[in-house]
């Protein structure tokens, strides 16, 4: 089971002096942007937790006899959006007035090697989701295909990744919207030995990517205005062990890590969670 924490800004929510929300990039996108912490331009925060369990079938790669294996995955995304997040007030955390949206999906992916060294990962995912004690509902969908090229210089694994796919969603009220992106980038794993007498050797993770939204993704201010964000930049490290997962309770996770994302025109920042190659997202 995949735990993952994102957020995204301004959720439909009505304030006990019921002051106006902030409207910007719609909720049905929260899922899209992934794990973390994200603030657009000055509008709130809140916070997403996204449990995502995962069943897999075969092991991607090439037998002795050099016959393509396709591993197959099928994924059930169950996406809660909250107004606020803290650690230290756990009862707060799950009060139903904390919770604004929920939304479930499906989704369905194949990693197929091309040769030894290049795979790529087709995928489609389709959910619904709406806004809790409001009318407002949404459809979700996203198809895309991501590839990754891999190069051995000695103990240093590096990779070339890239990624283009199609977002939107289809409301029960109101006009449809989607976008276009393509993600290019690398990601590097070393082994370390900084926890020496721990079982496994551990490995030290890093990537950098750039995702460009070919369709600009426009949001509303609160001034009356209407700004866009046009790309951004993703800097990431992670912890991990070579030979076996990290489990946390019944949660296994490939890596454990953060990393920061940025726009160039510095609309849309925030801080992600990492627990697996961008690839495998």
């Amino acid at each position: 089971l995949a735990l993952m924490f994102s957020c995204l800004t301004a959720l439909p929510h009505a304030s006990l002096a019921q002051e106006e929300p902030e409207p910007t990039v719609h909720w049905a996108y929260a899922s899209f942007f992934g794990t973390g912490w994200y603030k657009v331009s000055d509008s709130r925060d809140v916070f997403v937790i996204r449990a995502a369990p995962r069943w897999s079938v075969g092991e991607a790669g090439f037998d002795e006899q050099g016959k393509r294996n396709i591993e197959y995955t099928f994924r059930v995304p169950v996406t809660v959006g909250m107004y606020r997040f803290d650690f230290e007030d756990l009862p707060g955390l799950l009060d139903p007035d904390n919770i604004g949206t929920a939304s479930v999906a499906f989704s369905l992916d194949a990693d197929i090697p091309v040769t030894r060294r290049l795979s790529i990962r087709p995928s489609v995912e389709t959910g619904f989701g709406t806004v809790l004690n409001e009318s407002d509902s949404a459809w979700i969908y996203k198809t895309e295909v991501k590839s990754r090229y891999r190069f051995d210089a000695s103990k240093l694994d590096w990779a070339l990744l890239a990624d283009i796919g199609f977002v939107g969603y289809e409301p029960n009220q109101g006009e449809s919207d989607d976008f276009t992106f393509a993600a290019i980038g690398a990601e590097f794993a070393y082994p370390v030995d900084w926890f020496r007498g721990s079982p496994g050797q551990t490995v030290a993770y890093w990537h950098l990517t750039y995702t460009d939204f070919l369709d600009e993704i426009e949001f509303s201010s609160g001034r009356q205005e209407v700004d866009s964000v046009a790309n951004y930049w993703q800097l990431g490290a992670a912890l991990g062990k070579q030979d076996r997962p990290i489990k946390l309770w019944f949660m296994k996770f490939d890596r454990l890590g953060l990393a920061y994302n940025y726009s160039n025109s510095g609309q849309l920042r925030g801080i992600k969670f990492v627990f697996r190659s961008p690839y495998e997202l």
